[in-house]
C-alpha cells in the first residue's frame, strides 16, 4: 500500500530554523501564515520565528475562537498573546471566528473555510498552518482546504506546511467543556453521508484523553446503531513522555470501555510525538478493513481525535487521504480551574511539510 505521506518531511525546531532562514527568507517567497491567537502560552512561538524574516513577503492571519462561555480568566491571556503577536507582526489580522451558531450548531470549520473563500492562491508560494493554538474543529478543515488548493495548482507547486509547538503535558491539562451535540466535522463527512439507517459496519477510533469521558460517550451515542455493533479501537499515546499514561487512561475509562464492549486486544497504540506513526497505522487498518468488508456491505471508519496534538495530526492525514468520517463534540468553553496558565517543560516545535517542492513525484492536477 503506497501512502501519500510515506515518506514525509518532518523537522524539529533547530532544523526548521535553518529551513526558514535558507529556504523561506528569500525574495521570491510569498508566504501566508495561518494560526490562532488564543490563551495557549504556545501561541507566540511561531509568530516570533516568522518575525525574523527580512526578504520574504508574509501575510499573517491569526484567528480568535469565540465560544459560548464567557472566559474571564482565559480571555485576558488571549488578549495578551494577541498584543505580543501584534508587536512581532504589525500587519497581522486577528479575525474572530464564531464556533457556534444558534447556541447549538458547531460552525467553526465552516466559518474559517468561508473566511478564505475567494483567496487568490496564485501569488503564494507557501502556506504555513500553525495549529499550536487552534482547535481540531478549525485546523482540520483549513489544512484539507489548502492541500486541495495545492493539488489543483498548475505550474509551480504550492507548498503547504504544518507547524505545532508540542507540549503533551499541556495538551493533557486543557479540559474542554463539551457541548450537548456530536456532529461530523466540516469537510470530513467521509466518502458517503453518515446514514444511521445503512447496514454498513462501523469502526470507531476515539483518542482517549483525560477528563473526556462525557465527550466520547456523546460521540458513541451519536454513532450507535442497535442493528450493527460498533468495533471500538481506542487510540492511546505510547510510547510517550509518561510511560504510565496508557495504564492511567485505561483505568479512567474502564467502565466506558466495558460499556462499549471493547476488546482490550484492540487498543491502538501510537507514538505520542510522531504524527506519522498514527497516520501509517490508521491507514493500514483502514485499508485492511475496506478489503475485508468489501463483499459484506462495506465499512466506515470514524475518527474522534482529542487531546494530544500530534496524534490529531496523524488522524487528520489519514482522514484526508482515505476520506474518513470525523465526529467530534465542540467545546463551549474551557475549564478555567485547570492549570493552563503556564508550561511545565520546554516546547518542542515540529514542522511537517505536507505538499509542494519536497514531493516532485506528486501530480498536481
Amino acid at each position: 500500500m503506497k501512502l501519500r505521506w510515506d515518506p514525509c518531511v518532518v523537522q524539529n525546531s533547530s532544523e526548521f530554523d535553518s529551513f526558514l532562514a535558507d529556504f523561506i527568507d528569500v525574495p521570491d517567497r510569498n508566504c501566508l501564515l495561518v494560526g490562532g491567537a488564543g490563551f495557549d502560552p504556545r501561541t507566540n512561538l511561531v509568530p516570533r520565528k516568522f518575525s525574523t524574516l527580512k526578504r520574504a513577503k508574509l501575510t499573517a492571519v491569526l484567528f480568535r475562537e469565540e465560544r459560548l462561555r464567557d472566559q474571564p480568566l482565559l480571555r485576558p491571556l488571549a488578549d495578551n498573546n494577541q498584543t505580543a503577536i501584534q508587536s512581532l507582526l504589525p500587519s497581522a489580522a486577528f479575525p474572530r471566528i464564531e464556533i457556534f451558531a444558534d447556541g447549538v450548531t458547531a460552525v467553526g470549520g465552516r466559518n474559517v473555510a468561508e473566511y478564505f473563500r475567494g483567496l487568490d492562491y496564485t501569488p503564494l508560494t507557501d502556506i504555513f498552518v500553525d495549529i499550536s493554538a487552534l482547535s481540531c474543529g478549525l485546523f482540520f478543515p483549513l489544512v484539507a482546504m489548502f492541500i486541495a488548493a495545492s493539488d489543483q495548482r498548475q505550474g509551480r507547486p504550492l507548498n503547504v506546511h504544518l507547524l505545532v509547538a508540542e507540549e503533551p503535558d499541556f495538551d493533557n491539562r486543557i479540559r474542554g467543556i463539551p457541548g450537548d451535540t456530536a456532529a461530523t466535522l466540516h469537510g470530513f463527512k467521509g466518502e458517503r453521508s453518515f446514514d444511521l439507517s445503512t447496514e454498513e459496519a462501523v469502526l470507531w477510533l476515539p483518542t482517549l484523553a483525560f477528563g473526556a469521558e462525557a465527550t466520547l460517550q456523546r460521540i458513541y451515542n451519536f454513532i450507535y446503531r442497535s442493528t450493527i455493533p460498533i468495533d471500538v479501537c481506542p487510540v492511546i499515546p505510547f510510547p510517550g513522555h509518561d510511560p504510565r499514561m496508557p495504564d492511567r487512561l485505561v483505568e479512567e475509562y474502564q467502565e466506558r470501555l466495558d460499556g462499549w464492549r471493547t476488546d482490550f486486544r484492540n487498543i491502538f497504540y501510537a507514538a505520542e510525538s510522531d504524527p506519522l506513526d498514527a497516520y501509517r497505522a490508521i491507514s493500514e487498518l483502514c485499508q485492511l478493513r475496506r478489503e475485508l468488508f468489501a463483499e459484506l456491505g462495506g465499512s466506515r471508519t470514524i475518527l474522534s481525535p482529542m487531546g494530544n496534538k500530534m496524534l490529531s495530526v496523524g488522524a487528520m492525514l489519514a482522514a484526508i487521504e482515505f476520506q474518513l468520517t470525523v465526529v467530534m463534540v465542540e467545546s463551549v468553553g474551557y475549564d478555567e480551574e485547570s492549570d493552563i496558565g503556564f508550561l511545565c517543560s520546554p516546547i518542542a516545535l515540529k514542522h511537517v511539510w505536507l505538499c509542494g517542492d519536497a514531493y516532485p513525484t506528486i501530480s498536481y492536477n
